[in-house]
């Protein structure tokens, strides 16, 4: 199915009944809607599942390079949730889907019952703006490394299992290389923009227990100035957990769901 406004087109897919709360993944850097194919089997017997393809990714349309990608991206689901008349959901994101979490959430608090943060990071507060001498310079990298091995390099770096590396690699050639510059340097600039506060909501944190040192950092002092969260690390896992142990994330995601949604009909 796809949705469409003045940014573009997105498309994106809903399992589960109509009656049921609902929650909403969205992916990182060149992956696509299929990377929660895992948490859908799972959690669409109980919850309203909504998986997507962020722009430029998968089945939905690029935007205009000029615009903000994790913004624009935050009110694609704002449209989203109210195209499918929800008022309520919990975001889940994975990365830079984390980012774009976090940015709805602060939009649209009213939208958001609780977020899931997979291998993310706070966007509060901002990182120093040096960050921007070398945003221009990790692009051009990008650009000028062979695709054949950034795309496999990029995969080793993010992921454990050779199926979750192979579907990394294979997702990453049909998005293309300018993708992953282009949103590589955004991703820098959300950190530099920042947010003013941490959102309300309560949160679940995650990790893979091999992610990077600054990743694991960054998530637990988020948890520790939010009392309202959930820290968990995801054992067997690097940077794309969901995905490299399904099942020791999806039985942390049901427990954190079950008590998000106690006081709803399940």
């Amino acid at each position: 199915m796809y949705l469409e406004n003045k940014a573009g087109k997105i498309y994106y897919n809903v399992y589960g009944q109509e009656d049921v709360p609902c929650v909403l993944f969205s992916h990182g850097i060149n992956m696509n809607h299929e990377t929660f194919k895992a948490q859908v089997d799972v959690l669409q017997d109980k919850y309203r599942v909504i998986v997507w393809d962020m722009p430029y990714h998968g089945k939905s349309t690029p935007i205009d390079n000029r615009l903000p990608f994790s913004e624009t991206a935050a009110d694609f689901i704002k449209d989203l949730l109210d195209h499918l008349e929800i008022e309520e959901a919990v975001l889940a994101g994975l990365s830079l889907g984390s980012y774009v979490t976090q940015i709805a959430a602060y939009k649209y608090p009213e939208k958001v019952k609780a977020t899931i943060h997979i291998g993310g990071g706070p966007l509060h507060p901002p990182v120093s703006s040096l960050l921007k001498i070398l945003n221009p310079l990790i692009g051009l990298f990008i650009k000028l490394y062979p695709s054949s091995l950034i795309f496999k390099a990029f995969a080793n770096h993010r992921a454990l299992k050779q199926e979750t590396r192979d579907y990394m690699v294979k997702v990453a050639a049909e998005n293309g290389k300018g993708v992953l510059a282009h949103l590589t340097q955004e991703l820098m600039r959300d950190m530099v923009r920042g947010l003013p506060g941490h959102t309300a909501e309560p949160k679940l944190l995650c990790h893979g227990d091999h992610e990077i040192s600054f990743v694991r950092k960054q998530m637990k002092k988020w948890h520790e100035e939010c009392p309202n969260s959930q820290f968990k690390v995801i054992k067997d896992a690097h940077h794309v957990a969901n995905q490299d142990n399904p099942e020791g994330i999806n039985r942390i995601l049901l427990d954190f769901l079950g008590s998000t949604w106690a006081d709803s009909v399940l």
